[in-house]
């Protein structure tokens, strides 16, 4: 097979995957040399280190994050990643999650991801840290999972984020989201903080936030 003959798969991948990693394009066949002279022939984009996606497919201000994520589990495509029995617990959280969420005024990047192990990178626009985020605690958005409001508001908490920053998620949240659930917030703070100071922080919480909650 010539390297001409591996664009239509490289093609077939870019459709299922948008952002696509080396190591998935090995997996399809496609070797390395054959996405280099892709990229030589304006055919490819390379999108960090690793990590491609087809010219004129259109971009995206997320395709950097979906990048990073993927090449966390490098080889997996995304539909594997994303089966319940297969959840790996890498997310998106934080100040990112509320950027993609449309919650709060925080900035998309630098990226911050949540892993349940210690990840190392190089590239200064992601941050993880290790936290356990359960399968049920995101949702598929962006090309990512992405930790839900509730969860993005204790983590924003948890990450030292200036707390009228964190109220002004939580106000777009729950104004957004009809099935926000602020006794759900109440236990994560609850679970992580002495039962006092949980309290205090949701309280002046939704104080700056303009909402009232009574715990049923």
């Amino acid at each position: 097979m010539n390297r001409k003959s591996y664009i239509p798969t490289i093609a077939e991948l870019a459709e299922s995957e948008g952002v696509f990693t080396t190591s998935q394009a090995e997996r399809m066949g496609i070797p390395r040399d054959a996405l280099h002279d892709a990229v030589e022939s304006g055919r490819l984009e390379r999108v960090v280190r690793g990590a491609y996606r087809m010219i004129g497919s259109g971009s995206e201000p997320t395709d950097e994050l979906v990048a990073i994520w993927k090449l966390t589990s490098p080889a997996q495509f995304t539909h594997e990643r994303l089966v319940p029995s297969n959840w790996d617990g890498i997310a998106v959280g934080g100040s990112t999650a509320s950027a993609i969420l449309e919650i709060g005024d925080l900035w998309l990047a630098p990226y911050r991801l949540y892993a349940p192990r210690r990840i190392n990178t190089r590239n200064d626009s992601v941050r993880f840290a290790v936290r356990a985020i359960s399968y049920d605690e995101v949702a598929f958005r962006r090309g990512v999972p992405v930790t839900r409001a509730e969860r993005t508001v204790f983590d924003l908490v948890l990450d030292g984020e200036e707390l009228s920053l964190v109220a002004d998620v939580l106000g777009d949240a729950a104004h957004v989201d009809r099935d926000f659930d602020l006794g759900k917030l109440a236990s994560y703070l609850r679970a992580a903080y002495p039962r006092g100071r949980a309290d205090r922080i949701l309280e002046g919480l939704l104080a700056d936030a303009g909402l009232t909650w009574t715990e049923g």
